[in-house]
């Protein structure tokens, strides 16, 4: 039993999978400020970049645990998908704020310069 344990922990960490994790959840959440005019496209770019970073990171922690799933630890391994299905749900959402982004500073901008006198 206390082989298992010492098994267990003596497993490593995938390399990167924190950062990951952190890059796509950050890329949602940067994705989120569309609405701020002219920023919010900014933030919506950033945040696909974002996500693409996690997403990557995510594929390539998943080829590593792929090639030797003794070496490294589960939990890890649990960070890299979630890393990559929230970098593929960060790219999904970043271009679709953007569009929304795009048309809200666009109305937004037409409404603010075009005054109409009557």
């Amino acid at each position: 039993m206390e082989e298992n344990y010492q098994q267990i922990n003596q497993k490593e960490f995938l390399p990167e999978a924190g950062a990951a994790l952190s890059l796509s959840i950050w890329g949602n959440a940067v994705a989120l400020l569309y609405l701020i005019p002219y920023f919010g496209i900014l933030s919506c770019v950033v945040g696909i970049v974002l996500s693409i970073m996690g997403l990557m990171k995510g594929r390539a922690g998943m080829e590593l645990w792929k090639n030797d799933k003794q070496r490294y630890h589960g939990g890890s391994f649990v960070k890299t998908l979630i890393a990559f299905i929230l970098g593929i749900l960060g790219i999904v959402q970043g271009g679709i704020l953007a569009i929304l982004s795009i048309l809200y500073t666009f109305l937004l901008s037409g409404s603010l310069f075009h005054h109409h006198y009557y």
